[in-house]
């Protein structure tokens, strides 16, 4: 009888053991919420889409999107410095490596790389090193209403600024307004400024070495300069009030045939859509001098995630942005859900005209430029667009918009030494 007791308190006790070990092992993961902070408000719904997504396969897991625009670097900025750190943020390429390598989590050894493709790592690698994962590759420069051209009588598409202000003349003549311009926003003068400053010739190293060092000026660039006649033109020709006018205007404009063109990047495509269904849009090819042959379009990948390495949830996010880049909806995310184009090795091609124009000019060989912005020092790709508001309300007059970027500048460069 008392073997017998003994026993059944040995069973029991197994039984008790691999009962707690069971639990070790099925026992249900408490609920992660990862804290994405990001610009780019055209594709809220897409983010959201993609939060349901991933919570619908991974019941455990919250994908927490806060989506800003206009205040989002000095937003993220306090947030960095302050310590309220998310466990994933958005930024561009380049000199943004350098910026915020402090809190860049190395993705360099992670799977999930392999699924991007080789030309799309290079803005976001430092020192060997790959700090950010680039998720679109973006094109930019006018966007035209094919409907609207045809209405005026414009068989021949422009390049220069002498052909531009002769289509405009066309335009008008037939009562249609040729430009929407966004002014409101500083971030669409920045691309307009960067459409027009990234064909600058040379070697880049050396050119920023220079411009930094104070060897160069900014403001003496003729590419650079070129920014003004280009505002001056879309002013002229554009619609009342221009820095009344935002992003979500410029495509509505667009969308209902309000004006013939906007300078905008294949990320509108969706809010024009989404305003028009059957826009009939293209890209237009833009040079920042009078010769034809040098005209383009800018192509590169900006948009980066970067993981905060001092994030608290580093395998959830990785298992996140793993998910992203190998799922079959991960692959479709980016062509059909923002209608662009992926980075993504074997992602499909976006069913969009933006990205088909960009496509069809890469076969053509016309000339692409980079994002060069991504080389200003930090703190330039908001300040000196703002100087530009200040020069579209007449406060201000090109030499001393010109005299603000030298010294605004300068003042980003020691401030990041």
């Amino acid at each position: 009888m008392r073997k017998r007791r003994l026993f059944t308190r040995i069973c029991l006790g197994l039984l008790a053991g691999l009962l707690v070990c069971a639990g070790g092992i099925f026992a249900k993961e408490e609920p992660v919420t990862i804290k994405v902070l990001q610009y780019a408000p055209e594709m809220t719904e897409a983010m959201h889409d993609m939060a349901r997504e991933y919570h619908k396969q991974f019941p455990d897991v919250n994908l927490e999107f806060t989506i800003l625009q206009t205040d989002y670097f000095p937003v993220l900025k306090a947030r960095l410095n302050s310590g309220d750190l998310p466990d994933v943020f958005m930024t561009g390429a380049y000199n943004d490596n350098v910026t915020y390598q402090d809190y860049c989590y190395d993705l360099t050894k992670t799977p999930l790389i392999k699924n991007v493709e080789t030309s799309a790592l290079t803005g976001v690698k430092l020192n060997g090193k790959v700090l950010g994962f680039p998720l679109i590759m973006q094109s930019y420069s006018f966007i035209y209403n094919k409907k609207l051209f045809k209405d005026a009588g414009v068989t021949k598409l422009p390049r220069t600024l002498s052909e531009y202000k002769a289509v405009c003349e066309k335009l008008k003549s037939k009562g249609i307004t040729p430009f929407g311009t966004g002014y409101r926003e500083w971030w669409v003068l920045e691309q307009t400024m960067t459409n027009l400053f990234g064909q600058v010739r040379g070697n880049y190293t050396t050119l920023f070495k220079n411009l930094n060092s104070g060897k160069q000026k900014f403001s003496q660039l003729k590419e650079a300069q070129s920014i003004f006649d280009w505002i001056d033109l879309t002013i002229k020709y554009g619609e009342n009030k221009p820095l009344e006018t935002d992003f979500n205007a410029q495509c509505a404009l667009i969308a209902n045939g309000k004006v013939a063109m906007i300078h905008q990047g294949s990320w509108a495509e969706g809010t024009i859509r989404g305003i028009n269904p059957n826009a009939d849009i293209g890209f237009l090819l833009v040079s920042a001098d009078q010769n034809p042959d040098r005209a383009g379009l800018m192509v590169d990948s900006n948009i980066t995630y970067r993981v905060c390495k001092q994030s608290k949830k580093l395998k959830a996010v990785l298992h996140w942005l793993n998910w992203l880049a190998t799922s079959d909806y991960g692959k479709r995310f980016v062509p059909e859900k923002t209608n662009q184009i992926s980075t993504l090795k074997g992602a499909p091609f976006p069913k969009a005209q933006l990205a088909e124009d960009t496509a069809n000019y890469i076969k053509q060989k016309v000339k692409t430029y980079p994002w060069l912005k991504g080389y200003w020092p930090d703190g330039c790709e908001m300040q000196l667009p703002t100087v530009l508001q200040a020069y579209v309300a007449g406060s201000k007059n090109q030499q001393q918009a010109a005299k603000e970027w030298d010294q605004i500048w300068m003042k980003c460069v020691r401030a990041s030494q």
